[in-house]
């Protein structure tokens, strides 16, 4: 209801991301995380850190959704910002020998650097690359669309 009301306040669609994380829905959860810190933004706030955090979020749904997801799989590797097309190149092999299971559609996030999610041992500081595995094409596809699609810059 308070999206309804006020759609374009940030805090309206964060409290949707909670109530989808509670019902254990976080594909959902991850998207209105996403919208959320979209509208802060958008909205110029102040807060740098408050941003990273929304991304930090939503990247922690994205990857509980992921866990729980058998019609893909998931890979991070290590990644430094030398030669990024062999690094994909290397991630995507490294991705069909390791999970043979999920070769229809392999594709590796040429523009986002992520971080590995909070139960993962990292370094501090390590970027990587996410590679997604699909057992079936079309949503690979699909995901990979919306994925590598530029989104329109609003002036001002």
């Amino acid at each position: 209801r308070s999206i309804i009301q006020n759609p374009s306040h940030f805090c309206n669609h964060l409290r949707q991301a909670a109530c989808f994380r509670c019902l254990h829905r976080y594909s959902e959860a991850a998207r209105s995380a996403m919208v959320a810190q979209c509208l802060y933004v958008l909205a110029e706030g102040a807060g740098l850190q408050t941003s990273d955090l929304l991304q930090l979020y939503w990247q922690a749904m994205t990857q509980e959704a992921l866990s729980g997801e058998v019609s893909f799989s998931a890979l991070y590797t290590p990644f430094e910002k030398e030669h990024k097309a062999d690094k994909i190149k290397e991630a995507n092999k490294t991705f069909a020998e390791k999970y043979p299971d999920y070769v229809q559609h392999v594709f590796t996030d040429p523009y986002g650097i992520h971080l590995l999610p909070e139960k993962a041992e990292s370094q501090p500081g390590q970027q990587y690359l996410l590679t997604l595995g699909f057992r079936n094409r079309e949503i690979g596809k699909t995901v990979e669309k919306f994925v590598t699609r530029k989104l329109p810059v609003f002036p001002g």
